[in-house]
């Protein structure tokens, strides 16, 4: 059976059984420490990658004693695991031993869903791909959760060669989205007018964690899970898709969607809607979403009109980087195609914009994964939710935490490894 917490600070499915007291005692208060401490460690592990006792001890402020114990029992729990030694000190002495997350513990999928195609992605912990596909067919189902059950069904049955647990998946989809709750508010490309609660639907039939997020905000956790060693702050994840399906009638074949990141958090604004693209340059009778590719079709098969596009995309991002002094802009998805041509406009926009004459300290960096953009980045959405922040907990109380038995349903996998 499925455990599933809606709210994604909840979930943290690598604690509870390396924090169960021994002989049967009770989750008291006084351990109610060493199960935040346990998610930090496992966190500072997860972001550095491979660290010694000595460093986590330094970055976690936390004593000996407590470093090993934590880090025995998660040694034996098979979560992590010791690597070859590091180089020893200035002063010499012994060599410190590294530890870094065991990536046959579990992986994660990602995937993306279009109306009659998808994307999926499966990586391990440290965020390795393992497989990836782009398939453009019809998809079994009547509705987004039993296309997504049958498409999970599906892919896990071929990915039983990777002989690891499936820890969890997250899927992009294009729309408003409440993440925290696994509800689709609405998507004009998959007709769906009003709220869907879509974890709600699959949770009974599916055994591990499903998270669903708006496909640029799904981008975004990925460059923040994937790029994690770099601390990433402030910046803008830009999205542009272009679909030869000429059902898109709403869209004009052409997608933009912005995940906005805040101090290292997703902003999703008041009502989820946060990062929906519409051009100031549209007009009223115009439904897409810039003023070219609503009067365009297929505007990608024309260098003319594909560059008055990404000027009027630009424009817009200089405003939005300059404003906030965001410091990084990603571009993923079919845009990748065309940097060439994106980068000196975007550049030209970014000083345009700017009234001072230093220039705009903003990085503009391409993902490079193309169409798998979304489902990489949804693949690192699990990983983050999985590898929560757990400073970011302390508002929501602990009684969250006590009720976790996601770690205890998740080594019962690995009895089993070949499920996966």
């Amino acid at each position: 059976m499925l455990t599933y917490w809606t709210n994604p600070h909840n979930i943290h499915m690598l604690v509870h059984k390396c924090n169960q007291p021994k002989g049967g005692e009770k989750l008291a208060g006084v351990r109610k420490p060493r199960i935040i401490n346990t998610s930090r460690i496992l966190r500072d592990i997860w972001v550095s990658r491979r660290i010694s006792r000595v460093q986590l001890a330094r970055d976690l402020s936390l004593n000996k004693s407590t470093i090993t114990n934590i880090v025995s029992d998660l040694i034996d729990q098979e979560i992590i695991m010791e690597t070859a030694e590091g180089a020893a000190g200035p002063t010499g002495g012994r060599k410190p031993v590294h530890i870094e997350l065991n990536r046959k513990f579990g992986y994660v999928i990602g995937l993306e869903l279009f109306k009659d195609a998808y994307s999926a992605v499966a990586v391990d912990l440290a965020g390795d791909i393992l497989f990836s596909r782009s398939e453009h067919k019809g998809l079994p189902g009547d509705d987004v959760a039993e296309i997504v059950v049958n498409l999970l069904s599906s892919l896990r049955e071929e990915l039983s060669w990777v002989g690891i647990p499936l820890l969890g998946v997250g899927l992009g989809i294009s729309g408003i989205v409440n993440s925290e709750e696994g509800i689709i508010i609405g998507s004009i490309p998959h007709q769906i007018p009003e709220p869907f609660p879509l974890v709600d639907k699959i949770s009974n039939k599916i055994d591990v964690p499903v998270f669903v997020d708006n496909d640029a905000n799904a981008c975004a956790w990925g460059e923040l899970a994937f790029h994690r060693t770099k601390k990433l702050r402030n910046f803008l994840f830009t999205l542009v898709e272009f679909h030869d399906d000429p059902k898109h009638m709403f869209y004009e074949n052409t997608a933009v969607g912005l995940g906005i990141v805040i101090e290292g958090k997703v902003y999703y604004g008041h009502n989820h809607s946060a990062g929906e693209f519409r051009s100031l340059f549209c007009k009223p009778e115009d439904k897409g979403q810039s003023s070219v590719s609503s009067r365009q079709d297929h505007i990608y098969k024309d260098r003319e009109k594909l560059t008055l596009f990404f000027k009027e995309i630009s424009q817009h991002l200089a405003l939005f980087v300059n404003t906030f002094n965001l410091s990084q802009i990603f571009l993923g998805g079919d845009i990748e195609r065309y940097q060439d041509i994106v980068m000196p406009i975007l550049l030209d926009a970014l000083a345009g914009n700017w009234m001072y004459d230093s220039p705009v300290d903003c990085e503009i960096r391409f993902s490079s994964l193309g169409d798998k953009a979304v489902a990489y980045g949804a693949a690192g959405l699990v990983l983050e939710r999985l590898f929560a922040d757990p400073e970011a907990l302390d508002r929501l109380g602990m009684g969250t935490w006590n009720s976790s038995k996601a770690l205890t349903s998740l080594l019962e996998k690995k009895k089993s490894p070949g499920r996966g």
